[in-house]
């Protein structure tokens, strides 16, 4: 288990008044005064806490008027397996999925290469747009292309794909239940289909993860290429050294 410091101890404290006190993205937060004798600690501890809220994208600043609270980001732990409706969930942001295309294709040899699968073997292509939702706001935050093999999920398209879970339909339809997954974490520039889709400017960064999820036997149930929006995402590794290289890319190496 890892031991927090005191400015992570006060940024996880920070947080709960956020809730406590029913603060809303774009409200400005109290003094660094009022904070610091709120929580019993120097000014310098409160500052030190707000820089890690803003590079969680929680705080957000505004040049000569102070900080503000941005939306909540969503964590994805490179070790952990869940569903995008789930990482959504935790932070208390709804979802909605959009499916753009549902395709049935055949391995090709690129394709082969990625998802290590015979050429010629039998995929279901899904293609969706992930979106946030708080009250009246809905945010596209990615693009999911997930290949599934046919033989792993027969007949896939009669489910809902927009209401559903993919996880949750693999698991409780099919019996097939992920438990590892392998997971390449690149910085892309957006092309115009995804400035379009996501609504940002063509060429903003963002994340592209992509990877192999496998069930108890080694199977390949998906493999994910998804586009994310990278003002939505931090990203969890108990590898603290490949966590840190991941902080690195995700904010400052672009």
């Amino acid at each position: 288990m890892k031991l927090l410091n005191k400015d992570e101890f006060i940024a996880n404290e920070m947080k709960y008044y956020f809730l406590r006190n029913h603060m809303k993205e774009g409200e400005k937060l109290p003094s660094e005064r009022h904070l610091s004798e709120f929580f019993g600690v120097q000014r310098a501890t409160i500052r030190a806490a707000c820089e890690i809220l803003e590079e969680e994208g929680i705080l957000k600043i505004k040049e000569r008027t102070g900080r503000y609270l941005g939306h909540s980001r969503i964590t994805i732990n490179l070790q952990e397996i869940k569903s995008f409706s789930d990482e959504m969930s935790e932070i208390g942001i709804g979802m909605e999925s959009k499916l753009l295309a549902f395709q049935f294709l055949e391995v090709d040899k690129e394709l082969s290469r990625k998802m290590k699968l015979p050429i010629g073997t039998p995929v279901n292509k899904i293609t969706r747009v992930r979106k946030a939702v708080w009250g009246e706001t809905v945010v596209p935050v990615a693009i999911e292309y997930s290949y599934i093999p046919e033989e792993m999920a027969p007949k896939l398209m009669k489910y809902d794909l927009e209401e559903s879970s993919l996880f949750g339909i693999l698991s409780k339809e099919y019996g097939r239940i992920p438990k590892r997954d392998d997971q390449i974490i690149e910085i892309v520039y957006a092309n115009e289909f995804e400035s379009k889709t996501l609504k940002v400017d063509k060429l903003t960064a963002l994340v592209k993860k992509s990877g192999i999820t496998y069930d108890k036997d080694d199977n390949v149930l998906q493999y994910l290429h998804a586009i994310m929006n990278k003002e939505w995402l931090q990203y969890e590794q108990s590898n603290e050294i490949i966590q840190k290289k991941v902080k690195e890319v995700l904010y400052h190496g672009l």
